[in-house]
């Protein structure tokens, strides 16, 4: 057993006994993983600093994805990064090794290394304050498709622990970027993809081979929609909110009628329970997917619903993201 695993099983034992707590809803679930992630990351910042000292700067470190989201379902994978003070070679050194650290803890405690290396331990995603704000003028500057999916990844990011506002600046400036370079449709175009759920008689598009075969996989087709249309419609508004729920709840009545935001925000969440209620939890990948067979008829009713709802949605923004570009409101 190496050192690092040694460190963190007490954690893991946690992890493991409190993610299987009932009652879990999506809420439940998300507060139960920050509780994880923190007592994780407490743990690295110290077996870090008995090595190499305190801190150097004042920094933040922040969660992207679902976890930045706080839409983790019962396995997740890494997205983080860190944004320090100082831009001294020294400190890049020091928190890049940190970021390293608490990879590694992480892994141990339950959550996947990230396969595209978005973890604080790449020096891509662990900057000083200065080369963040040069990062993301770079990213709408070039407007490449990954450049694009790099800033709507950042854009969910969320502050666990240290200077909140180091994260609020550097998203504050990005906004001004994206909306002085007229970006909305753009970046829109990067989520615009959608994976059918049902078919023309409708019935579910399972899958059809491989070790999902029969399954759902109710990432891509219900939750992606909504996720994607809320983050589009949260930038487009300059607002600093991250989960989707409360990204449409926020958003104005010009946008959205009060009645329809609560509707919307009701309807996601739903889908997150249905994902936890139903889901195949062996590990990160299988989490994606739901068992179909399980659920009732007016379960299946349900589902097709919000699913429709979702991309019903999806197009409202795509349209909207247009009409914006169009008449120049950006």
């Amino acid at each position: 057993m190496s050192a690092v695993t040694n460190h963190y099983l007490d954690i893991r034992s946690y992890r493991d006994q409190r993610i299987g707590e009932l009652p879990l809803t999506s809420a439940v679930l998300n507060e139960r993983h920050d509780d994880i992630m923190l007592r994780t990351i407490h743990k690295s910042m110290e077996l870090h600093s008995s090595i190499y000292g305190p801190p150097p700067s004042p920094f933040c470190f922040f969660l992207m994805g679902s976890a930045g989201r706080k839409e983790q379902g019962v396995w997740s994978d890494q997205d983080h990064g860190i944004i320090y003070d100082s831009s001294s070679d020294e400190t890049k050194l020091y928190f890049v090794s940190l970021g390293e650290e608490i990879s590694a803890g992480l892994a141990v405690t339950g959550y996947k290394l990230c396969d595209g290396k978005v973890m604080a331990s790449n020096p891509f995603w662990c900057r000083s304050r200065k080369e963040w704000m040069e990062q993301a003028e770079e990213w709408t500057n070039d407007q490449s498709w990954e450049s694009i999916r790099h800033l709507l990844t950042f854009l969910d990011g969320r502050c666990l622990i240290g200077e909140e506002a180091y994260l609020m600046e550097i998203k504050s400036a990005a906004y001004r970027f994206i909306h002085h370079k007229r970006l909305i449709s753009r970046m829109m175009e990067n989520t615009k993809h959608v994976k059918k759920a049902v078919n023309m008689l409708g019935q579910f598009l399972a899958e059809t081979h491989g070790a999902y075969s029969g399954l759902l996989n109710i990432k891509e087709t219900g939750l992606f929609p909504y996720i994607n249309a809320g983050r589009i419609l949260a930038i487009s508004e300059n607002l600093m909110e991250t989960s989707t729920a409360m990204r449409l709840k926020a958003l104005p009545s010009s946008i959205l009628s009060e009645e329809r935001k609560k509707s919307i925000s009701e309807q996601f969440i739903r889908l997150q329970d249905y994902r936890i209620q139903f889901g195949n939890h062996k590990d990160y990948e299988s989490g994606h997917y739901l068992f179909i067979d399980r659920l009732t008829k007016a379960e299946r009713k349900e589902l097709k619903e919000l699913i429709k709802d979702g991309q019903l949605l999806n197009e409202y923004v795509r349209k909207f993201a247009e009409r914006k570009e169009y008449d120049g409101d950006e």
